[in-house]
């Protein structure tokens, strides 16, 4: 027998073993010892009714309370800088991209002027996500560039004349470079 057939036999023979492997995703969870069981059970839930609940609340008002006291919604807080963010903001319509830029330069004004809006007008839900289905697409779009020009991060040169590759657009513009 060659050896490309032996070769052959013996990967279909793995394949198959490999194949009958459940998925990590579909596996049933690992049993719990009796003290994970009594933790799970017991303290956990008191320790999410007393500390972790309370807390993640206090941050979510207190989140709701700045955006409000500024006439912001929680999507403008997102970083400009982030290639995804960028995309979202250059796809946004029109009328969504003017309101965004209108109350951002209020909130800077008045974070300036050390003023909030008016208590009558800080009724509404900064928390809806206008820019989500905006970052999804643009998630999509780089992807199928990406795959387009089949970009992989480890081609990527690193140390590549006086930059590093992590990032910056400027020569010698962080400490790792002099």
């Amino acid at each position: 027998m060659s050896f490309y057939r032996a070769l052959s036999k013996t990967l279909i023979k793995n394949y198959a073993a490999q194949r009958a492997v459940i998925p990590w995703y579909q596996q049933e969870g690992q049993q719990l010892s009796q003290f994970e069981q009594w933790v799970k059970d017991t303290l956990y839930p008191t320790w999410f009714k007393f500390v972790k609940g309370p807390y993640e609340r206090y941050q979510y008002e207190h989140t709701v309370a700045d955006l409000r006291a500024y006439g912001l919604m929680f999507d403008d807080a997102h970083n400009n800088n982030e290639p995804i963010v960028e995309r979202a903001i250059e796809l946004l319509p029109h009328d969504l991209a003017v309101g965004r830029y209108r109350r951002m330069m209020r909130a800077f004004e008045m974070n300036t002027k050390k003023t909030h809006l008016p208590v009558e007008e800080q009724n509404y839900d900064p928390m809806v996500p206008y820019l989500a289905p905006f970052i999804e697409e643009a998630k999509f779009q780089m992807q199928e560039e990406q795959e387009l020009l089949n970009f992989h991060p480890w081609d990527r040169r690193l140390y590549s004349g006086p930059t590093t590759g992590f990032g910056e657009t400027t020569p010698n513009s962080t400490f790792s470079c002099w």
